[in-house]
Parts: structure tokens; sequence; C-alpha cells
């Protein structure tokens, strides 16, 4: 045993001499070479590993039994093997910030969501905050980002929405690669979820999603598959839920044949925790390679697997292989476990969220213009309601302190318990003073109606909103804070309905009848009915839960140090049952009744949809005001040839400095196939000085004009007309031009 064992340090050592020193981040042929060395590590790596110690590297180091993950151990990751030299791969969520396993003693800085990325429409700010969450990711040993989600909004109910990008499969496109770009360039591995097609909740481990190839492609799996061919993500989740009959983890079309040989994936699989696998054969042939969070069809029933011959040992190479290239590749073998841990929510990183903050709020309403507030004659204003100040009905020292101003589930982060700026103190420190604030909580807060419990108008409620009533009454302005929160919209369940919860929408009413200057900020990761009030209140600001310096970033806008630039990245309904019937599954799970959950708008999610059916929104995709006004002028259309290159000129035309996201959309009009009548395919975010105009230009590739042909199983370009539209939203197009391909 000695003899083997001195054998096993002298290769090791050989193996660590030969490849290890040298690697770092490079680019080009170095990278290259590189990516063939970590080819030839794992295979010398693996040529002395015992079959255990492989299998071993190839599941979670959980031994409890959780839905959300491992309850026994504070880390998820891959326990790695001290005698062979192979650390542990520790996996964080870096969703909003850090998220360190189960540690909840581990803090970080809240820099935003998913949502509310989308709804800054900005990849370069997105970039910025992806690098800071990795740095603060190696900061407290963390190897690899549970995330980015890139699953697409089918539904407002769904439960997850707020950890998405939006419901439009181009913007959920720019936004993923450039956090896995920003993530990786800073030495953490990436990993898009939920691969593919899990779109809600409800019965998320048992549900089979029936969905055509053809909606497959072009609405679902392009985020995914520019993660990995434009952001060379390399690692993908695998999602919980069935495909076309096939449990995801288990699907060799997807994981193998389109992933890796149509994409060219070069990293690992894991399965997402728990309930990801069902059996050990079917994900091994898919070539699903980490069980997460613990072993339970891997492990030990791997080991029989191969001993029976079920499976063969070369099998469980590739799988290792995989794993252990990535990890080669990214340096971990070499590195500090924490760098610079003085960067965790740094002076840098605040101001950071502030930016956010700024720009991520959608302004839909602003009545007779009283926003922005004028505050150098403002000599009184209410601040009213459930989110403008941290929930008092919150249980000292409660786990989920973090729910507040954020969406729940395994993506938050446990902020620090102090860091974030609630709407109340935002108006306080832009005001400078408190004496012209008063405050009002107006009605129970979200955290009393979790878990979709039903409103119920009780004493208790009647007095706070008698309380709010009157303080509304004596203001000049009433701001009140209503929304959701991390107990409302979170994994797990879906929303039963659009309503606010409680008895919100009675206490906007209430105090929209005796103050005529009621503005109306809706916090939340998703849209909300509006209709019983809408006509009723003089502002609306959505405001996206966009971080720790959420309160600060309102005030900025309420009072005009900035103007708002967010623009919705989905479609605002006016009622839930304007949505395709069958786009929220509420049935029995697929193993107890058989029935599928059928995706039968096809490619008509969202604004494609409403578009199609001509149904009247309350607010479109795309949209959002301003303090300022754009005029979009001179569009022209340069060429004919790959890329089509597009020009017009955008002018600011107000009094005020503004940024404007500029959508362009592409139709097709003489096609023979049914098609959106509009799809996004660029945008831009261009900020204008008063009075300054600036050119703006885009490059079209031919996937911007193309289709899936799902007999000839590729993309194809239609002959004849296109019309290249471009404006402030999806229904909001200024300026057209027409182009013959």
């Amino acid at each position: 045993m000695k003899l083997i064992l001195k054998k096993n340090t002298v290769l090791i050592a050989i193996i660590w001499i030969s490849f290890l020193y040298g690697c770092s981040s490079q680019t080009g042929s170095q990278k290259t070479n590189n990516f063939i060395k970590s080819e030839q590590f794992a295979d010398s790596l693996i040529s002395i590993l015992p079959l255990k110690d492989k299998v071993g590297l190839l599941h979670g180091m959980g031994g409890g039994n959780s839905e959300f993950g491992d309850l026994d151990i504070q880390f998820f990751g891959i326990k790695g093997n001290k005698e062979f030299g192979i650390p542990p791969l520790y996996m964080g969520h870096g969703i909003t910030g850090v998220r360190s396993g189960r540690d909840t003693s581990i803090h970080a800085t809240y820099f935003c969501t998913p949502i509310a990325m989308g709804c800054s429409w900005n990849p370069d700010l997105y970039s910025e905050v992806g690098g800071a969450i990795a740095k603060e990711m190696r900061a407290l040993g963390q190897d690899l980002n549970l995330g980015p989600t890139l699953n697409i909004i089918r539904h407002p109910l769904g439960g997850r929405n707020w950890e998405s990008f939006s419901e439009d499969p181009f913007l959920t496109t720019q936004m993923g690669v450039s956090v896995v770009k920003a993530m990786q360039s800073n030495g953490i591995v990436c990993g898009p979820k939920h691969f593919v097609a899990n779109n809600q909740e409800h019965n998320r481990f048992d549900i089979n999603n029936e969905v055509d190839e053809r909606t497959l492609r072009e609405i679902y799996l392009p985020a995914f598959k520019a993660a990995v061919t434009k952001g060379g993500a390399l690692n993908i989740m695998g999602a919980y839920n069935r495909l076309n009959g096939y449990f995801m983890c288990h699907n060799k079309y997807l994981l193998n044949d389109i992933l890796r040989g149509e994409w060219g994936f070069n990293g690992f699989v894991l399965s997402d925790f728990a309930n990801g696998i069902r059996n050990t054969v079917e994900p091994v042939n898919a070539r699903m390679n980490v069980e997460m969070h613990r072993p339970e069809h891997y492990g030990t029933a791997m080991l029989e697997a191969v001993e029976r011959g079920i499976i063969k040992e070369q099998q469980v190479d590739t799988l290792l292989k995989d794993v252990l290239k990535v990890m080669y590749t990214m340096d971990l073998f070499k590195r500090e476990r924490y760098e610079n841990p003085g960067i965790v929510h740094s002076k840098e990183h605040i101001q950071l969220c502030r930016k956010v903050a700024q720009e991520t709020p959608v302004l839909l309403k602003n009545e007779n213009k009283i926003l922005p507030i004028d505050t150098s004659c403002l000599q009184s204003i209410s601040v009213i309601g459930p989110n403008a100040k941290r929930f008092s009905d919150l249980p000292a020292n409660h786990l989920n302190y973090a729910y507040y101003l954020q969406g729940g589930g395994s993506g938050r982060t446990y902020y620090f318990h102090d860091a974030v700026v609630d709407p109340f103190d935002g108006i306080v420190n832009a005001l400078g003073e408190t004496s012209k604030v008063v405050y009002a909580k107006g009605c129970q807060t979200p955290f009393f109606y979790q878990n979709n419990k039903e409103a119920v108008l009780n004493e208790t409620e009647e007095n706070l909103i008698a309380e709010a009533v009157v303080k509304a009454k004596e203001s000049e302005i009433a701001i009140v804070y209503a929304g959701l929160s991390g107990f409302n919209e979170t994994e797990g369940w879906d929303r039963k309905s659009t309503s606010l919860p409680g008895q919100q929408n009675k206490l906007i009413q209430e105090v929209a009848k005796v103050n005529s200057n009621t503005i109306v900020v809706i916090t939340a990761g998703s849209a909300v009915d509006v209709e019983p009030w809408i006509d009723d209140v003089k502002a609306v600001l959505f405001v996206p839960y966009c971080g720790e310096q959420i309160g600060n970033g309102i005030a900025d806008i309420l009072t005009g140090k900035v103007s708002p630039s967010g623009k919705l990245p989905f479609t605002w309904a006016k009622s839930i049952n304007d949505y395709p019937k069958n786009s929220i599954f509420k049935g029995l799970g697929f193993s107890e009744d058989g029935v599928s959950n059928q995706y039968s708008e096809g490619i008509f999610v969202g604004y494609r949809y409403f578009d199609k059916k001509k149904i009247d929104v309350r607010f479109p995709f795309g949209y959002g005001l301003s303090y300022t006004q754009f005029d979009y002028s001179d569009l022209k259309i340069q060429n004919k040839t790959w890329p089509v290159k597009i020009e017009l000129t955008l002018k600011n035309m107000g009094k005020v400095e503004g940024a404007e996201i500029v959508q362009l959309y592409v139709s097709d009009p003489e096609s023979e196939i049914e098609k959106a009548i509009n799809e996004l395919k660029a945008f831009d975010k261009i900020v204008l000085k008063p009075g300054e105009t600036q050119k703006v230009a885009f490059e079209l590739e031919k996937q911007a004009f193309s289709h899936y042909d799902v007999e000839q199983k590729e993309w194809l370009v239609d002959k004849g007309e296109f019309i290249i539209k471009i404006g402030s939203s999806s229904r909001d197009l200024k300026t057209i031009a027409k182009i013959e391909l």
C-alpha cells in the first residue's frame, strides 16, 4: 500500500510540474494551446485515479436531503481529492450578489436582480456588475456561479421571473453573454441555467413541457447558445423539468447533440439540486457530468453500474475529463482560495449599486409632469406603504430578512443587515431633512401575506389605512410604496394572481381620494395589476428589485437628480386573462395523470402574442418614460449584404440630460410561414445632453433575418422585402425603412 501511495505521489508531482506551472488566463493562440494542455492534463490525472476516486469527483459534497440544497455542509460544490492534489470546487450563487451555500453568516454586496438588469437594457452596466460580483465570489472563496438564469418570462405569475431578464430572447441573450464574459474573465466559472424550458415553479419536479422544435430554437435556446458560443460559458445547469417526455438531465438530444455537438460546448453540466436526475444510466449516456447536491444516483450507484457493466469506466472518464479541463483552464489548481477579501462591500461596489438603482426603474405614468418633484418649495410629503420601510413585523434575526426588496429562493443574497437603503431613508437623504417627511405604514406588509395568503380587511388593516389617509390629506404630495417581496414571488411556487397582496389596492385608492398628487412606486420583480387605481394617481414608477441602494435610486429619480431611463423587458397586460390560455400550467404532476404543459402559443411569447392577437396592453414591451424627449430621423440602410448596416440620427429635444434606449425591430410581411409581426434584433442605450445630436449605428447579421426550418434543420432567410422599424418601444416605432434581400 505504501509503495502504491509513493508511486502516486511521484506521478502527481510529474503532472503538476508538467502542466500546472505557467497556466493562466490567455487569449488567441495561447488560449488554444491552454485548451490542449487542459486535455492532456485531465488525461494524465485520470490515468492514475482509481475508479472510486473518479466517481467521487462527479457529485456534490452534501449528504443532507433538501429541495434547495445541502443541510449538512455549509458549502455547495465538489469535494476534491487531497491525496491526488485536486482542490474542492466551491459553487455559490452570484445572481444578486454572493450567496455562499447555506452559510447565512456570509454577507456580500446586494448589487441587483436579473429583472432589474433587464430593465436597464444596458449590457455594459451588467458586465461591470458581473465583474464586481465575480470579485466578491473570489474574495469569499467561490469558484463557480450557479447562474445566470436564462429562462424566458412566459407568464407574469412565474415565481422566478425576478431571476430572469426578459420575455424576449434577444434581450436575454445580450444580457446573458455580457455577464458570462465578465465573470469568467474575473476567475469565476459561469453556469447558465436552467437548461431548458424551465418557465414556472408549479410542479417543476414532475412537469412535462411540450415544445415544438421551431419554438425551442427561436425562443428558448438562443440565450443558452449565445452564452456558449459568444460568452464561452464553461458550465451549464440542467433543469428539473421534462422536455417532450425526457427529463432535461437525461436528455441526450439537448445535452449532447445540441449543446456539445452543434454549439461546441467545452465545459461540464451539473444537475439542478436534489431532484435533477432520476437514475444513473440515462444521465451518464446524455453526458450529464455532476449530480448535485449529493450522491444519490451517482456515487455508489455509479460504481455499481460500472461493476455490473451497465455503464463503462470510459464514460466515467469522459464525464470527469470535462470537469478537470474546466478546473485547469480557470486555474483552480494553483490559485489562492481567497483573493482580495477587502473588495467585499467596498466603496467602489456601493457606488456601482447606486448606478444600478438609478438606471433600472421604469417611469410608467407622469401626468401633468408631476415628476420630478420640485423640492425647492416643497413643504410636506407623506411616505406611505408597506415597502417604504423594513418589515417591522419580521421576527428579529429571521433568516429571510433578505426577502425585503429582493426576490425569494436560492438566488437571493444575504446582504449586510443595515446595507439596504429603504425608500423612506432615500427620500430623507434626498431632502436633507426629516421635518418635511411624515410616514405611515398604510397596511400589512407582503411578509404578512406570504405564501399567497388571502387578504382580509380586519380592524388592524382599517386602522393602518385610516392613519395613512390622515397623513396623506395633510401633505402636498403622497408617495405610496407598494409592491411585492421575496415572500410573494420566489422559487418553489408561482403567484396565484397579479393582484397586490393584502390591502395595498385599497390603500392606494383611499390615499388618492384625499391627495390629488399621489405617486405610486411599485417595487416588484414582475407585473402587478394596476387597473383598480391607475387612472386615479398622477404618476407610477416601477422599481424592480435593484440592489441595496434602491431607496437612494428611487429618490434620485423622484427629485430629478437623474432622468429615468429604464424600459420594460416584458409586456404589462391589462388583465391576466389576456395571456395565452396554457401559458401557466396549474395541473397535476405528469406522473400522476400524464397531462403535459403545452407550449401551444409557439413562438408567440410576450409582445409577439399581443401583437398577433391585436390586444391592447397597459404598457408595451420596451416602454418607459423620460423627463426629456427624443427625436428620431434620417434612418438609412447603407447596404444589402451581411452585415446589413443601418444608421439614424437621435436628438435630445428637452432641457435635461437623458438616456434613450433605441430599439430596432425586424418585420417580414411577405413570409410564407407564420412569423411575429415585429421582433427585437438590436438596441443601444444613448445618453445625450439637452439639444445634443448623435448618429446611432447598427449592424445586422444574417441571423437577424432568419427563421428555423424544422424540415431542413437549419436557419433560413426568406427572399423578399423586410422592414426595419426603430423606436422607443415595441408599439412606438417612430421610423421605418425597407430592404430587399
